[in-house]
């Protein structure tokens, strides 16, 4: 297998993808077999009653639509927060900058190759960190924290689901935003 260096990391890129960590939350399938479980190992003189296998289905059916809800509320705040960032777009805003190699990586990926960076084979990566806007963002990332005013041209999502305002090539946190003109 090829590795090819990444020029402004100087780290190796390979389409190698880990695989994804376990989760710890049980599914139905495994509450049904813990239900079952417990039925054949229950004391033979003092068996459950019926009404608390019925009372533990409905915790679990109740913890579900609680996990649904929850999953629900943060599609909705990530929308919150998008339009909110759209409505600063041509408005001259004052905030910190952040490091914006990820988001530019990404705008360059997604234009060159029609793909987000991290689903880049090896080559199509170099390619995207040769591009001068990668390049000039890496340079610009010991100004991470500097304030920037600016008028904010459009909106890109960061790599964690937070929208950036972008102000001439820079990514500024819209939640340090300490004006808004």
């Amino acid at each position: 297998m090829a590795l090819d260096v990444d020029p402004i990391t100087s780290l190796r890129n390979t389409t190698y993808t880990p695989a994804p960590k376990a989760t710890q939350d049980l599914g139905s399938v495994d509450f049904m077999k813990l239900i079952i479980a417990q039925m054949r190992n229950q004391n033979p003189l003092e068996p459950q009653k019926d009404t608390d296998f019925m009372a533990q289905m409905a915790q679990f059916e109740a913890l579900n639509q609680t996990k649904a809800m929850a999953a629900g509320v943060k599609v909705l705040q990530g929308m919150q927060e998008l339009s909110s960032a759209a409505g600063l777009i041509g408005k001259t805003v004052i905030g910190k900058q952040v490091e914006a190699i990820g988001i530019t990586r990404d705008q360059v990926g997604r234009e060159l190759f029609g793909q987000p960076f991290e689903k880049l084979s090896s080559s199509q990566r170099v390619s995207v960190n040769q591009d001068d806007r990668v390049i000039a963002a890496a340079a610009d990332a010991q100004n991470a924290g500097v304030e920037i005013r600016g008028v904010v041209e459009r909106v890109a999502m960061g790599a964690d689901g937070i929208p950036m305002l972008m102000i001439g090539g820079r990514a500024v946190d819209m939640f340090t935003l300490a004006e808004v003109r």
